[in-house]
């Protein structure tokens, strides 16, 4: 009877932890794919912070200020004899 009574026990027990190791696999598996999704949000904001990095740069640059203002707003560069003085 005891023999019984521990053999079964002991099935029990080992069938118990099978199920916690099982769960644990699964807990384990759902946190990885929640990190790679982290990480490729990560990456993305990393890339786009890159792209408004280099357009401050761009921005600051007064060569590439010139050259826009040519190019898109059709300015023309202004010579000193258009310039007027006006005294109050």
């Amino acid at each position: 009877m005891k023999k019984n009574l521990f053999l079964s026990l002991f099935i029990i027990t080992n069938i118990g932890f099978l199920f916690l190791q099982i769960r644990k696999q699964m807990l384990f598996i759902k946190e990885s794919f929640r990190k790679q999704k982290h990480e490729r949000t990560l990456a993305k904001i990393e890339q786009k912070k890159q792209g408004i990095e280099h357009a401050m740069y761009l921005a600051q640059n007064k060569q590439e200020i010139k050259q826009y203002a040519q190019d898109e707003l059709h300015m023309k560069p202004i010579r000193l004899t258009q310039l007027k003085k006006v005294s109050p």
